[in-house]
């Protein structure tokens, strides 16, 4: 029998929407990367991580919906209970990427309008982002996990066949967040057919019940990705689904309850 191949994994955190997070679901996450840490070489924060509402278009000229100091508050906060956290979870060297979504993409509409501000307030100045050691990813830009790109996703956009529209786009494996919900699709070229690209759409870390909603029913899950890259660069894609802030995976139930 041949000596299993040991591979490394990637965990893709996608729209986590600070501080309209589920926390109990986001430290489970934590618990999985602090007990695998030893397999895991890179932590990937797919965009839209913090929600922005306070400097959000959608409530521009809507008081009741900022907070004074808002911006300033949102950035600790995050710091304190994402960045610090998942840093700490773990081991030293691994890769760190951090993709702005179309919700951070709302602090550079804000700075077209005040560009007194502009090298004053953005996430990487204010989260001291490259300095930690994260790798800040502009937003609508893609990265590649072996033979899978990364992006955001918000130009594919989202429909109920929003994976066949990225794997489309992209004429390759490809995966994104922005829809908050689980979704694949296969596609298989004509003259290739040995050929398979899979489009892949992530669950959400936020909550699964926002308010701008007003109660209306959505496909929303909570979940997270994980890639594991074999040595040829060839890749398999698991997406644990977390309910009541618990999920299994490879035997293993984790819970940030």
């Amino acid at each position: 029998m041949k000596k299993p191949t040991s591979t490394k994994q990637t965990i893709i955190l996608s729209d986590i929407h600070h501080p309209e997070y589920c926390k109990p679901a986001f430290n489970a996450v934590v618990s999985y990367i602090h007990t695998n840490k030893k397999k895991i070489n890179r932590i990937v924060l797919l965009g839209d991580n913090m929600d922005c509402v306070n400097i959000s278009r959608h409530t521009k000229g809507k008081p009741r919906l900022r907070t004074r100091g808002g911006i300033s508050k949102d950035f600790t906060k995050f710091d304190t209970e994402v960045l610090k956290p998942l840093e700490a979870a773990v081991e030293p060297g691994t890769q760190l990427w951090f993709f702005l979504g179309n919700h951070e993409d709302w602090l550079e509409q804000w700075l077209d309008e005040n560009p007194e501000f502009e090298g004053i307030v953005s996430f990487d100045h204010n989260l001291k982002l490259t300095e930690r050691g994260w790798q800040v990813i502009p937003q609508g830009e893609h990265r590649c996990v072996g033979k899978a790109y990364l992006v955001h996703g918000d130009q594919v956009g989202s429909s109920m066949h929003v994976a066949k529209k990225l794997v489309d786009s992209f004429c390759a494996t490809a995966i994104m967040g922005h829809v908050h919900s689980y979704s694949s699709y296969t596609k298989v070229s004509q003259v290739k057919k040995e050929d398979k690209w899979i489009g892949y759409t992530l669950p959400t870390l936020g909550t699964v019940s926002p308010k701008y909603a007003k109660g209306r029913p959505n496909a929303f899950v909570q979940g997270f990705g994980i890639v594991e890259v074999w040595p040829n660069e060839f890749i398999n894609v698991y997406v644990p689904i977390i309910l009541n802030g618990q999920f299994s995976f490879n035997g293993v139930l984790y819970s940030g309850a």
